[in-house]
């Protein structure tokens, strides 16, 4: 299974097939956003994904992922698609560093109030490194994007990503926890611009393509 907390998910103002209930108030707006899982994007796809490599999994359950991740320029704004995309990115790219270290400071500054997935990370992250434990490997190797502005500096963000295997290390170096497996990913990040600051609203994650 994913390390990811997956199953905790808040439903964006978007049209997701397949998506799960949520007890959080479906906002007002709406808007759709498709993200193709292939090379060429739908010409009448909206919006339109970006060509990025595809994501293949070139990391192993041991990699040390201590590094912070290099915050991009976009995180100092202005609120436009191709910000919100990068900013989308680099949040996702958080999750590993957190397991791997405990450090939830650079989340925590990005996280809202109301995101329930970003809650459900800090709480996944406690459980590791409380008992002395830390994260290996579990690198997001990122592919395509797509970005839809819901208006008032409001965007949603949809990230394919390739979750690498990983695992929780005792101090000891006994292994407590084997993830495995590789999970073809996709990530929905509903960002806000306000104040001079990003900030996520709401995440949800599902799995994709083949992972059996």
């Amino acid at each position: 299974m994913s390390r990811a907390p997956a199953s905790l998910v808040v439903v964006l103002a978007v049209s997701v097939s397949g998506g799960c209930g949520t007890e959080v108030p479906e906002p007002a707006s709406t808007a759709t956003l498709s993200i193709s899982a292939s090379p060429t994007p739908s010409p009448t796809s909206s919006p339109t994904p970006e060509a990025t490599p595809e994501p293949t999994a070139s990391s192993g359950p041991d990699q040390d992922m201590s590094t912070p991740p290099t915050r991009p320029a976009a995180f100092n704004g202005p609120a436009t698609e191709e910000n919100a995309k990068e900013v989308g990115r680099y949040f996702l790219t958080l999750f590993p560093y957190a397991v791997a270290t405990g450090d939830l400071g650079a989340w925590n500054e990005l996280s809202g109030t109301d995101c329930t997935y970003c809650q459900s990370v800090r709480e996944l992250v406690a459980g590791i490194h409380d008992p002395g434990n830390h994260g290996t490997g579990g690198a997001y190797e990122l592919g395509f994007a797509g970005v839809s502005a819901l208006g008032g500096d409001r965007f949603v963000v949809g990230i394919e990503y390739v979750e690498t295997p990983s695992r929780t290390v005792a101090p000891d170096g006994s292994i407590v926890e084997d993830f495995p497996d590789t999970y073809s990913m996709q990530a929905q990040i509903e960002l806000s611009w306000s104040d001079g600051k990003w900030t996520v609203d709401g995440v949800q994650v599902d799995e994709w393509g083949d992972n059996g």
